[in-house]
């Protein structure tokens, strides 16, 4: 019976650990004149490590706040195609890649004012995606995985570091 409720215990602590989130920063993404979404990093309650968020070996969680009255499925697929392929190692890694990309790109619906994605990277398991509060993909593949993060993260040094605000302001 001990064992039973301290499993029980243990797993409880577990899952609401795991959902417990913490805002570490957000950037306003733009396409051109319009800026269609907002984008906030998220980090595990308690761990915050800049390096290792930097890099990739850190759990964290991009959400989307969509911002544009409404945005279609096609500049939605149009967007994150063009988000991890730019991060990709060339044509050859692209080619091999696509059919992943596009299982991905599939799963995206159009977006509406308010809302919300939440993008969960985890470097072992890979990216599940959760749209209010659904899941509807996990993206598989270490290469993609972190094309998608590096996009946000190394997009230029504004955007990173609006991203890193609470960590850069604890760092100093």
């Amino acid at each position: 019976m001990r064992f039973f409720l301290l499993s029980v215990l243990m797993i409880s602590c577990q899952s609401a650990y795991a959902t417990q989130w913490v805002k570490l920063g957000e950037a306003e993404i733009s396409w051109g004149y319009k800026t269609p979404y907002r984008i906030n990093l998220m980090a595990p309650k308690g761990i915050h490590d800049l390096q290792d968020i930097r890099s990739g070996t850190q759990m964290v969680q991009f959400e989307i706040e969509w911002l544009a009255p409404s945005t279609s499925q096609a500049e939605i697929q149009k967007h994150f195609k063009a988000l991890i392929e730019g991060q990709l190692e060339g044509p050859e890694s692209i080619k091999f890649n696509q059919t992943i990309i596009n299982r991905f790109l599939n799963k995206l619906p159009q977006a509406d004012r308010f809302d919300r994605w939440q993008l969960t990277y985890s470097p072992d398991a890979g990216t599940q995606v959760q749209i209010e509060g659904e899941k509807v993909h996990t993206l598989i593949g270490s290469e993609i995985n972190r094309a998608l993060h590096h996009a946000w993260m190394y997009r230029d040094p504004v955007t990173t570091s609006k991203l890193l605000t609470r960590l850069l302001k604890l760092g100093k």
